[in-house]
Parts: structure tokens; sequence; C-alpha cells
């Protein structure tokens, strides 16, 4: 016990001494501006009037280093709290990250003693070596000390969440995990392993009180939202990330950064595969491995088993999802060291430590390069001088053997027979999105999603008139001058709907018209272009005109533009649709 309080001294001095530096600037910033609205305003008040896009429980966190600082200094004080070096809201801000990682550490010591013991292995040193290779592994140290970032305080639930599983308290154990997720989202990936386990582990009747204890916890966590009637709140804090950074990649070293050319101004909404885009791929892709990791948990529901699927689910994720972020693959290093001490065989114990050391490196790599791509000053020099697009690019492969790296682990339970599953299902999946290309050779348009949107005033609503956006007793039928269509864009003037067609298509056929819905004074002017060339202008057109039939050649055309403009009298009432656009193979 003295060795294991020497480790976590010197890991939590290593982190004091990391704290002045200013990491993430923007999202130190973030704290400061949700924290402050929290403290001065409260949960609610803040979830309805900042550009929050975190879980509604992240805003108590929230509101504790509002109030915390409150307690030493004035937030009232512009330039200093404001000031990016503010050594004490550095402090305050970064201390749940830390107290987490100290944590996390001593679950780490714990659990790995425990199942030594069961497992009447007599390697005493292992609980120790494991520790300390969390805490001063630099992939954690980065992401709380320095960047300022909370991987660590949202994995502290899911570790204990399967600690207590595994202690056969599976619903004290489901309410710290939803707890968990309405903290830090990423965690909501583990849901179908962890249902699925307990239901396999402890039966049926396990499965039904977790799921009552779920909600329990879910209502306690979100009260305040419920006592003000808001739960509508919470649902578009829970959803408000999908889509909210459209990319093939946020820096997260995967085949999608290869593909943007290591850049975030690539849409996830481009085809890729026939007239599949990226972020459908990749979630296809991503649902392959996932049910690869059910087959194992129903096959073989053990406690390492168990382990070793959160890992390889959190590091699938990052890899084959889009939109990812450079820092989504920090847990399965995490879980990687709770799987090591179930291990027996000698060779397989080196070949885990081996896997590690690479994660390490290449989870490492990467969250150091999305830091100083944004904040180079903040880095380590020596680092930053050899990162680049090659070895981004190297790093990238490197990660994607290292998936494959940790399939071992899986087939020493089951046989490699089972990977026709996911292949399958896949496989299934990807004709499914291409079927009516691929054997009709034509597909409405709204079935693609636009690589970008812009509208003079509303949301983009697909089969429905732009009203719509206000919600569901808005929703309309897409129509025009009382002639009613079942597919198509309601939009409105000035705007401009971008999609990827990849010279997959010859023809574009549509009618467009100012939508029932619009006021008399409604008058608007489509417009197509592909790859920046104008293909078609019509007239311009008003409420009372009956919707026009268009038909364009797209041969060879890999960007399409619909563009609606005011027709020069201002954007009022100019309620314009699209409709039943067709595109021809």
């Amino acid at each position: 016990m003295r060795n294991l309080l020497y480790l976590l001294l010197i890991g939590l001095l290593i982190r004091l001494i990391f704290i002045p530096n200013t990491g993430f600037i923007a999202d130190i910033s973030f704290w400061k501006s949700w924290g402050l609205a929290a403290r001065d305003h409260g949960i609610v008040w803040t979830a309805h009037n900042t550009n929050i896009n975190y879980p509604p429980g992240f805003i108590y966190i929230l509101w504790y280093m509002g109030e915390s600082y409150s307690l030493f200094a004035d937030p009232q004080n512009f330039n200093e709290f404001w000031d990016a070096g503010n050594l004490l809201f550095l402090a305050i801000s970064k201390f749940p990250a830390i107290l987490s990682d100290l944590g996390i550490a001593i679950l780490i010591y714990i659990f790995s003693k425990n199942i030594l013991k069961d497992e009447k292995q007599k390697e005493s040193r292992l609980p120790l070596i494991l520790t300390g290779l969390f805490l001063f592994n630099p992939v954690v140290i980065l992401d709380s000390a320095i960047w300022g970032q909370v991987e660590s305080f949202g994995m502290l639930f899911t570790i204990l969440t399967v600690i207590l599983i595994l202690k056969g308290k599976p619903s004290l154990a489901i309410f710290i995990f939803v707890v968990g997720c309405l903290m830090k989202l990423q965690n909501i990936i583990y849901i179908p392993l962890i249902y699925l386990f307990i239901f396999r582990y402890h039966g049926f009747d396990a499965l039904i009180k977790s799921i009552a204890t779920s909600l329990l916890a879910f209502i306690i966590t979100v009260f305040p939202f419920l006592m003000a009637n808001d739960i509508e709140r919470v649902l578009l804090l829970l959803t408000v990330n999908n889509d909210y950074f459209p990319w093939l990649s946020l820096h997260a070293h995967n085949p999608w950064w290869i593909l943007s050319g290591g850049t975030m101004i690539s849409s996830d909404k481009i085809l890729v595969l026939g007239i599949a885009n990226a972020k459908q791929v990749g979630l296809i892709l991503f649902a392959g491995i996932y049910l690869l990791l059910m087959i194992l948990l129903w096959k073989s529901p053990n406690p390492k088993n168990f382990i070793i699927s959160l890992g390889i689910s959190i590091f699938a994720f990052f890899l084959f999802t889009t939109q990812s972020h450079e820092r989504y693959s920090y847990p399965a290093i995490v879980w990687l060291l709770f799987y090591i001490p179930f291990i027996r065989e000698i060779r397989w114990k080196k070949y885990a430590f081996f896997l590690f050391a690479l994660l390490t490196s290449a989870i490492f790599f990467n969250m150091h390069e999305g830091l100083v791509a944004n904040y180079p000053e903040n880095g380590f020099a020596p680092l930053t001088a050899i990162t680049n697009q090659l070895t981004n690019n190297i790093n990238s492969v490197f990660m994607i053997i290292l998936l494959f790296l940790l399939l071992p682990f899986i087939f020493r339970q089951i046989s490699y027979l089972y990977l026709f599953i996911p292949a399958i299902f896949i496989s299934l999946a990807l004709f499914g999105l291409n079927a009516q290309y691929l054997l009709k050779g034509k597909i409405f348009l709204s079935s693609l999603k636009p690589t970008s949107t812009s509208l003079g005033f509303g949301v983009l609503q697909k089969d429905r008139s732009v009203n719509s956006f206000a919600g569901p007793k808005s929703w309309n039928f897409l129509s025009s001058e009382y002639f009613f269509y079942e597919k198509g864009f309601g939009t409105h003037a000035n705007s401009l709907l971008t999609f990827d067609l990849n010279r997959k298509f010859s023809r574009l056929k549509t009618d467009v018209g100012v939508d029932s819905e619009g006021g008399t004074d409604a008058s608007v002017v489509f417009k197509i272009h592909g790859d920046d060339k104008l293909l078609y202008e019509s007239e311009k057109m008003g409420r009372f005109d009956f919707p026009r039939h268009i038909d364009v050649n797209l041969k060879g055309v890999k960007t399409l533009i619909l563009e609606v403009t005011d027709g020069d009298d201002g954007i009022n009432n100019d309620h314009a649709d699209w409709l039943n656009p067709i595109l021809y193979k």
C-alpha cells in the first residue's frame, strides 16, 4: 500500500507541474463561459442560453467550476478571468480529470490485485506496474493535466460500472453508468454491450431491474429540467452533436483522416461506396465490429471478454465513424490495463504489454497533433517538429493495424468462422443502401444527404415544407399551388444545397415552385449548378404560379448545387420547394 501511495503522490505532482499549460484554449474558454452561466443563472438557463453541446449532467461540473472560482476570485474581473493563463481557473477546471486519474489508478490497483488473487496468480508486482503504466502514461497526462479535457472523468463512471457488475451489483452499476452517460456522452457507445452482459452474466431479472434503475438515474440527474417542464432541452443536448461537426475526421488518425487530406473541411456526406456516403459506411463498419463483440459476449459472457469488448468497441468507434475526435481512442489503453490481469500465458501477457506500448505511442502522437495543430506553443517541440501530413497518415495506417492486432483476443474465445456474420451484415447493409440505384437506376435526391446547406430562414426540411422546422405542430406536406408532393426539399430564399454526386448520375428531373404556405408576396428564382457551371435558371416564380418541371443533364458532374434566390426583392415569404427530385443513373 505504501508503494501505491508513492505512485499516486508522484502522479499527482507531475500533473500539478503541467496545470499552468494553457492546453486547448478553446475548450478551457468554453468551460469558463458555460461555468459562469451555470453559476449565475443555473443549470436549465445554461442549457437554453449558451452554445453548450455537452450532455445535461456535465452542467453540474461546469457549475462547480464557476462556483469554485467565485470563492477565490471575481469572475466579473474580465481581463483576469478571460486571460488564457488564468492559473486559478486552469487548476479548478483540470481538477475533476486529475482526481479521476487518481481514482482510476486506485481502481486498477485494487481490481488487478483481486483478479490475481481469484486466479491464484503470484505476480505481486503486477498491480503496481499496471497502476504506474496508467498514472505515468503520456496519453493520460496530456488529456487531463495539459489539454484540460475530461476523458478520465467520463471513464471513471464506466469503470465503476464494470467493477460493480462483476461484484454482483448490476443495479447500482447501471445507476452510476447512466449518470456517467449524462456527464460524458461517449459512454453511450457501451450501452448494448453492458446490458447484454448483465443479461448473460446475471440473468433476465437483473436486466429488468437494471432497466428500471436506468430510468431512476435519468430522472434524478435531469431533475431540474423536469421541474422546469423542459425534457425537450434534455433530448436536444443528448442529440445536438449529431452532425454538429459534419466532417470526415476531427483530427482522429483513421481512414477518414487520410481521405480528408488531413483537413477538417471535407464533409462526411461525400459518396464513397456507390451512393453510400462516408458517414453511412463508417457506421456500418463500426456496427459490424460491434456485432462481433456482441456475439463474443453472447457465446462466452465472462469478465475478461466483457472488458476487452469494451476496449475494442471504443477503438473501432474511433477508427470507423466519421466526425471522430482524436481523444476518442484514449479509453482503449485503459481497458487493456484492466484486461491484462486475466491473462495467464506469458507470451500472451507480453503481447498485451507490447500492444499497450504501441497503442500509447500512436494515441499520444495523434492527440498531440490535435493539440499543436491549434496551439503549437502548448505541445512538445521535438514531437511537433516531426508532425506533418506524412507522419499523420502513417500513424493513421498504424492505428488500423492496431485494431487487427487486438482481434486475436476475441478469437482466443470464439472461432474465426464468426467473422462471416459481420461480413454478411456489412455486405447486406451496403447493398441495401445501393439497391435502388443498382436495380432501378434512379433515386430520389432527398435520399442523399447534402454536404452543406444554407438558408435565408429556417432549417432545410426533407419531404416537408420549410415551416416544419418549428416542430411537429407545424409539420406540413410539400405543395406548390396545392399540388402535393411526397418527396423533396422545403427551403427558403436565399438558399444553397450542395450534394456530392461523384459523377454517378446522368440526369436530374424535378419540379420546382413556391410552397403553398408562402405569402402572396413570395418571389423566387431556381438555379442548378454542376461543378460551378450554371446548368439551369428559372424565370421569377410567385406564390400563385404552377410548379415548373426541370430536366437537367448531369453527365460527369461531381458536385451539384441547388440554389434559390429572392428575385432581387427581398426574402420575405420566399418559401421554395424542390419537388420530387429524381436522379437517373
